[in-house]
């Protein structure tokens, strides 16, 4: 165990500083897949609840089409399909994408099934006192259904800042592509996988125990304003 232990000493200046900036490729990696993530979201909840059976069911396709795909072969396709097509990306920018359209279908449910928790009595009451449909939406709608969709969405957001790992494999420099560089370098890859454990754990457990905490309030909340 000691012999295990002296490794970081002997090479935490050199490790901590690449692991460290790798991180933040990583973070800034899953913050954009996350923005974008939101963003398509948005759009397809839009789709889902709209009027038009087509849009319906488009947004409907794509949402079971993009959970059933591995989030793997669609990142393998957004670098190595796309420059057949004349695109080519970076590969953060790839990563970012393929996030992002794999996230979306996930943060659509969460948006989706959010705004259907609100009762639709409450909306026609807004429309009852003379508010048009988009101040219902603003003043009464969203704020109620933001607490239903808060605790979720930071979940997804941990899950997608783990899976931006899978970059590493399409030449990504974040935290795993540096870790496994550092690990045939210096040949001590338990102790370098564990320090690059120890990053991912830093980032992802303080956002867990906010989105605990947010579920527990918000809950609590509901129940006062139900027993009210």
């Amino acid at each position: 165990m000691i012999a295990f232990l002296s490794a970081y000493p002997a090479h935490w200046d050199d490790w901590s500083q690449r692991l460290l900036a790798a991180a933040r490729v990583t973070a800034a990696l899953s913050l954009g897949g996350f923005v974008l993530a939101v963003l398509l979201g948005s759009l397809l909840t839009l789709a889902l609840r709209s009027g038009s059976p087509w849009l319906r069911r488009t947004a409907g396709t794509y949402v079971q089409f993009i959970r059933a795909m591995p989030l793997l072969a669609l990142l393998l396709a957004i670098y190595f399909v796309l420059p057949e097509a004349g695109l080519t990306l970076p590969g953060f920018w790839a990563g970012v994408v393929g996030l992002g359209l794999q996230g979306s279908a996930y943060v659509a449910e969460i948006l989706r099934g959010g705004l259907a928790s609100v009762h639709r009595g409450q909306r026609e009451a807004g429309m009852t006192v003379g508010m048009t449909p988009w101040q219902v939406f603003v003043s009464v709608t969203a704020p109620q259904a933001l607490r239903v969709m808060l605790p979720p969405l930071l979940n997804a957001y941990v899950s997608l800042l783990k899976d931006s790992s899978l970059c590493a494999l399409i030449a990504t420099d974040e935290l795993m592509l540096t870790a496994r560089a550092i690990s045939s370098e210096s040949f001590l890859p338990l102790q370098i996988f564990l320090l690059a454990g120890a990053f991912y754990f830093a980032i992802a457990f303080p956002l867990s125990m906010i989105s605990r905490w947010l579920e527990s309030r918000l809950l609590r909340g509901r129940r006062v304003m139900g027993a009210s």
